[in-house]
């Protein structure tokens, strides 16, 4: 019964996110294509406008794809946990803890893969617009990668795995935001939308307050150690953006536990379709 539930959940997220998906990828290597053939010529002022309102219009889609993406995930988990399709979804053979696993598995997929296309697409375009410009050859390719491992001591590949489980990170953290801040808001009967978005509004100023302390005092050490080691610049610069991957990676882990904590509690134990 489990899987037939992650491929059902699947199946109605992919009826949306899929286009979503595949369209970003179909922009971009409509760009590549543009961008490498130079169809057009961007010098002078109308074409530098040109330029310039693509590359706007381009932003504003990918921050787009990602509001759609999280709304709608959004809109889903309420819609089939706490609205009237809730009592549905609470009388399948499974427990809830598990259909609640169900919908989070799939909803961090599809934010996962949403971020690293979008990635993807604007480093593809980058390079792409270098490239046919002449400012990036294969060899300044491999040197600015050679420079890159030489500076974080780590190889490429493995920068790429720190990046992307940053990524993952930063997706299951959002999401559990959000469907926390709905488990919250369904337990009062009345308006429980609005004590949702109020209850997220909360969190967000909470989180907002603890990291301005947590990057007053993380300044603060970067200062002292910066005069510890004065003599060794690259072992600083290094060291300063480990400890700030470091700190942000237990700060999200230590949020995910909360949230997660408290969807599991409230979806188990205090769970009100009323």
């Amino acid at each position: 019964m489990l899987g037939k539930l992650f491929k059902h959940e699947f199946k109605d997220t992919a009826k949306i996110l899929l286009p979503l998906n595949l369209a970003l990828i179909g922009v971009t290597i409509i760009g590549m294509i543009i961008l490498g053939l130079k169809v057009f010529d961007f010098e002078g002022v109308a074409m530098g406008f040109l330029a310039a309102s693509m590359v706007f219009f381009y932003v504003l889609a990918i921050i787009a794809l990602f509001i759609v993406t999280y709304i709608y995930l959004m809109i889903r988990f309420y819609r089939t946990m706490y609205s009237d399709e809730g009592y549905l979804t609470h009388t399948l053979p499974v427990s809830t803890f598990s259909v609640f696993n169900v919908k989070l598995l799939v909803s961090v997929f599809w934010a996962f893969l949403t971020m690293i296309l979008a990635v993807i697409s604007v480093i593809a375009l980058f390079c792409t617009v270098l490239q046919s410009a002449g400012e990036l050859t294969s060899s300044e390719w491999n040197y600015v990668l050679y420079e890159l491992e030489m500076f974080f001591d780590k190889s490429v590949p493995a920068l790429i795995g720190k990046c992307l489980l940053y990524m993952l990170v930063s997706c299951l953290s959002g999401l559990l935001m959000i469907y926390c801040s709905i488990s919250i808001g369904q337990l009062f009967n009345k308006y429980k939308v609005a004590a949702s978005i109020v209850t997220y509004i909360i969190i967000y100023i909470v989180l907002q307050i603890v990291n301005l302390i947590l990057n007053m005092h993380r300044s603060m050490q970067i200062m002292t150690n910066s005069l510890s080691y004065a003599y060794q610049s690259t072992y600083d610069d290094v060291s300063i953006i480990g400890d700030i991957f470091a700190s942000s990676m237990i700060q999200s882990v230590v949020l995910i536990v909360i949230y997660y904590i408290t969807c599991v509690y409230i979806s188990n134990k205090k769970l009100n379709l009323t």
